[in-house]
């Protein structure tokens, strides 16, 4: 590791780059969403987290920046469907797990509209003689 790599791995999170990479992520993506301070913080510090345990030969903000992208993707599927995420996979449950934290709204698919027959239809014939 370079003494450049070392310092960004330390400077990043101290000066909160993350979070503002995280916020250009999600302006790019298209979220609309209000997402709290502290919500885009814990999602930050996961990703540096995942990227300081990633390794390789790629210098450390490039791999921040793509593991912030990657939750930048989840925020996304999260808040713009309803469908049901892969939760088999750990880091995807961790995001859940976060998201849920804090509460963050999904967008809700309304259904086709069908008229159902009632159970116990009231008989007209109550109505028929009614004196007024």
């Amino acid at each position: 590791m370079s003494l450049v790599d070392f310092t960004m791995r330390h400077a990043i999170p101290a000066f909160g780059v993350g979070v503002r990479w995280l916020r250009e992520e999600l302006l790019a993506r298209g979220v609309s969403v209000r997402i709290t301070e502290t919500c885009l913080r814990e999602f930050a510090l996961d990703a540096e987290a995942a990227a300081r345990d990633a390794g390789g030969d790629e210098p450390y903000a490039q791999r921040l920046r793509r593991q912030i992208a990657a939750r930048a993707d989840f925020l996304r599927a999260w808040t713009r469907s309803d469908e049901r995420l892969a939760v088999g996979d750990p880091s995807i449950r961790h995001l859940v797990a976060i998201a849920r934290q804090y509460a963050l709204p999904r967008a809700w698919t309304l259904s086709e509209p069908i008229a159902a027959a009632a159970r116990n239809p009231t008989p007209t014939y109550l109505y028929w003689a009614r004196a007024s």
